[in-house]
């Protein structure tokens, strides 16, 4: 996957350059990427995508002094483990599996009817089981609009998508959702 990301660069200089760290440091990264956090294939997307942020910025890559190199490519893969494994931890504290029966009680409008209740916890089943059906990036853009409670424009900068882009793609992915929800009936 890097090296198709690598070999779409069209300035020889850059694709060479790039090459480069990837045969140096790629081992490094990942032994680094590897260390903080808790799976192997999350270090290996991980590095994936600190490559693709530092091919987005080459230029700036270039300019960073030989001997600091390694320094700035450590870096960047603690700053994405970072992200990464904050996410997790928002992913995990919003999960419904997170809460007890009781919990889901409580949670309940006070005054519901049983029947209220059990119809809201099946609609709770439904709506995750559909998530996990829909494509990540759709998961994704719902979790940030809908769970962490993110700005269009914050969800843009995530994705590299205007405002408009972003609206589109929540659309997108409820339309997906919904459909997905409707077949399992």
């Amino acid at each position: 996957m890097i090296t198709m990301m690598i070999s779409a660069i069209e300035n020889d200089f850059q694709r060479e350059f790039m090459t480069r760290i990837y045969t140096d440091f790629y081992s490094v990264m990942f032994a680094k990427a590897k260390s903080l956090v808790p799976l192997a294939e999350d270090a290996e997307e991980l590095v994936q995508d600190v490559f693709a942020d530092l091919i987005k910025r080459v230029d700036c890559v270039m300019a960073v002094d030989s001997k600091k190199l390694p320094a700035y490519l450590i870096s960047a893969v603690k700053y994405h483990a970072y992200n990464f494994n904050r996410h997790q931890k928002v992913k995990k504290s919003h999960s419904a599996e997170d809460y007890s029966e009781e919990d889901m009680e409580l949670i309940a409008d006070k005054n519901a009817l049983p029947e209220d209740i059990v119809l809201r916890k099946e609609a709770v089943a439904e709506l995750k089981s559909a998530l996990e059906k829909i494509p990540e990036k759709y998961k994704d853009i719902l979790e940030f609009k809908y769970v962490l409670g993110l700005s269009d424009s914050e969800i843009g900068e995530r994705f590299g998508l205007s405002e408009s882009g972003v609206r589109s793609l929540i659309f997108r992915a409820r339309r997906k959702a919904y459909s997905v929800m409707k077949e399992g009936f």
